[in-house]
Formats: C-alpha cells, sequence, structure tokens
C-alpha cells in the first residue's frame, strides 16, 4: 500500500556532535523516552544505548535508528552524530526544539518506512555516512533557499542509503567478506574484474569463500559478474542504438566474439538478433 506523502516528507529537527570521551567517568545517562525519530551514527565507542530495557553495545561506523515511543538509556563513552527528524513535514518544530525533553512530545505517530529499518545497522560507506551529518551541520542553522535544500536532499540521501545497506545485508548474507566483494562486484562489474583478486582482498581461502559465497547468495562471484553484465548489454541492445560491437566493451568485454558466446549461451540469440526481436516487436506489424 502507497503511503500518504505526509509520512515522507523529512524535517531537521536538529543534528550536532556530541563527545562524550573527555566528560569525567559516569554512569548511564537519564532514561527517557523517544519523541521523535532520531539517528545516532557512531564514530567510536565503548558503550551503547538500553532500549527498551535491552543493552546493545554500540562500535564505530554503527548507527542506532530510534523510533518514537522507545525508551531508552545511553551508557558511554561514544563519540556520534546525532539527527533528530520529524517525518510529518512539521517545519515549525525546528524552531528551539530542545532535544529529548518532554515538552517537545507532540502526538505519537508511526512511519512504517522507517520503523522497518532495524535498531542496529552497519554503515559500510562511513566517509559518505560522516560528510553527510556534517553537512547537515554546516548548513542546518543558514536560513537560505540553497541551505534548506541542501539540507533536505541530505536527509533524503541519508535515509536512502540506511535502506541500501539494508537492502545490501539481505541479499549479500551476513558475511562481511561476502558483503564486500558483491559491493565491489556491483560497482565495477562493467570493469576488468579478476574473482582471484577480489577473494585474495578477503583474505579467505579461495574454498571457504566460494563455499560462503554460493551459501549467501545462490550464485558464484563469476555468475554474479556475468550476470550483470548481461542486464547491461540487454539495456544498452534495448534503449540505446549503441553499436552491438561496442556494447560488449561498455559491458566489460574486450574481446566482441566472446561476448556474442556468452550472450547467446545466455539468452538463447546474439546481440544482433536480440535487438532485432525487440525492434519487430515494437514496430506496427510486430
Amino acid at each position: 500500500m502507497q503511503l500518504p506523502t505526509q509520512y515522507l516528507n523529512p524535517v531537521l529537527l536538529r543534528c550536532s556532535h556530541y563527545n562524550g570521551y573527555p566528560a569525567p567517568t559516569v554512569g548511564a545517562y537519564a532514561v527517557r523516552t523517544v519523541y521523535d525519530y532520531e539517528v545516532e551514527f557512531y564514530l567510536r565507542s565503548e558503550g551503547g544505548i538500553i532500549i527498551d530495557g535491552h543493552y546493545q553495545p554500540f562500535r564505530a561506523g554503527e548507527m542506532n535508528i530510534r523510533k518514537p515511543g522507545q525508551v531508552v538509556c545511553g551508557v558511554p563513552p561514544y563519540e556520534c552524530y546525532i539527527l533528530c527528524v520529524d517525518f510529518l513535514g512539521n517545519e515549525s518544530r525546528s524552531a528551539g526544539y530542545s532535544f529529548g525533553q518532554p515538552d517537545e512530545a507532540q502526538e505519537r505517530y508511526e512511519n512504517p518506512l522507517i520503523d522497518s529499518l532495524p535498531d542496529r545497522l552497519t554503515i559500510s560507506k562511513r566517509d559518505l555516512m560522516a560528510g553527510l551529518f556534517e553537512n547537515i551541520i554546516q548548513n542546518q542553522d543558514i536560513h537560505t533557499d540553497l541551505a534548506y535544500f541542501q539540507v533536505k536532499s541530505s536527509l533524503y540521501f541519508l535515509f536512502s542509503e540506511l535502506f541500501r545497506e539494508v537492502a545490501d545485508s539481505r541479499v549479500s548474507g551476513s558475511t562481511a567478506a561476502v558483503r564486500q566483494v558483491v559491493r565491489e562486484i556491483r560497482a565495477h562489474f562493467a570493469e576488468p574484474l579478476s574473482v582471484e583478486e577480489l577473494i585474495a582482498s578477503t583474505g579467505l581461502s579461495r574454498a571457504f569463500f566460494h563455499r560462503r559465497f554460493l551459501e549467501e547468495t545462490g550464485t558464484t562471484p563469476g555468475e554474479l559478474i556475468t550476470s550483470l553484465r548481461m542486464e547491461q548489454a540487454k539495456n544498452l541492445l534495448s534503449f540505446t542504438r549503441t553499436p552491438v560491437g561496442e556494447v560488449g566493451a561498455l559491458c566489460g568485454y574486450t574481446d566482441s566474439v566472446y561476448f556474442s558466446r556468452i550472450f547467446r549461451r545466455k539468452t538463447g540469440m546474439t546481440p544482433s538478433a536480440y535487438r532485432r526481436r525487440l525492434e519487430g516487436e515494437q514496430s506496427p506489424e510486430g
């Protein structure tokens, strides 16, 4: 079911950087109720968060995504970025917002999309995520159209990245080495890729890695590369007039004859025949 658009209008309430390391050693912070959607991205941490009575440790590169109604208690030390967001588009609430204060409580609402995110998430693109937080911090108190646009676009991009992280973890399995190689393949499949070099970068043995990769993705690294290249080739043949001889090169094949052979093996026809069939289907006579 399509969500109402009012649930997809993030408004920044406050974004800040918190460093709990210089403070004297203390116990847990005060217990509080979460009133808005909050995100904490940990730059370093030897502590964690008690969420609804259950302690969860957090480490550098991890993120805590909190939802309205949760009862939380921070356990230092940790250094993090903190982001508070209203997803109902209430622009007026950002002025003088007091983080964690009861007077900020509003009628509780649910955002099914954001609620689907886990409380704890490991971030692979740490520099990108830190850059988004810094961009928000730098622009949040500047009252210009450009600054507003920068904040708004960074919020959308940030949460989009969180959903991508979740999708990658579900598709790529739970092993960090497998996730690493899948990300490399998806990012560079149209370039010359050596499966052996990819495996070597993980530090795992070839046999062990292949077994885990197959268990967690249902395919092999080589087959994943080929599958992505074939999808790219089909798109180029279907939606562009790129000469067939150049399509293979754009998909990572330097040998056009080899490309045609692989394409025919996977689709049952040559690249030229594939394009002709599509053209025939799209013509008035077809």
